[in-house]
């Protein structure tokens, strides 16, 4: 892939040309998993990305949440590339969602079903979105009119 750099040089204008406009939104949908003979859960991971106001609607891709060899009791949550949509900085992506599921929301996988069920992540997530455009990425509520 050809990387180009801008030859606009940062100043301060009032008028409406920026250097490095980078305007890039990830809004998580949900999260379905199940758990495999492995110990490890694997599903799908939906969400809409905004970037400079086009919106694709409902990307999915394969995810896995397991054990953090690094932890005891912590589990993470992997996102396989996608390749429909290229999104830069998704690995940041990445790491702000684990951060936000297992140390905000003290999310943790249940391996335990009740009945003939197997063992199942079901994630819903409402109102908030992840804004990528700064360095790094920020946890945003979907203001509601």
């Amino acid at each position: 892939m050809l990387r180009v750099k801008s030859i606009l040089r940062p100043r301060v204008s009032t008028n409406c040309w920026i250097d490095r406009m980078r305007f890039l939104n990830i809004y998580p949908l949900r999260i379905l998993a199940t758990l495999g003979h492995d110990g490890v859960f694997e599903g799908q991971f939906t969400f809409n990305v905004e970037q400079y106001g086009l919106m694709f609607q409902e990307t999915v891709c394969d995810v896995t949440f397991s054990p953090n060899p690094l932890s005891i009791d912590e589990w993470q949550l992997h996102v396989e590339p996608i390749s429909a949509v290229e999104i830069q900085f998704f690995d940041k992506f990445v790491q702000a969602l684990n951060h936000y599921l297992f140390h905000v929301l003290h999310f943790v996988p249940n391996k335990y079903a009740s009945g003939k069920e197997l063992p199942s992540i079901k994630l819903f997530f409402d109102d908030i979105y992840f804004d990528m455009s700064g360095d790094e990425p920020k946890l945003e509520k979907i203001k509601k009119p």
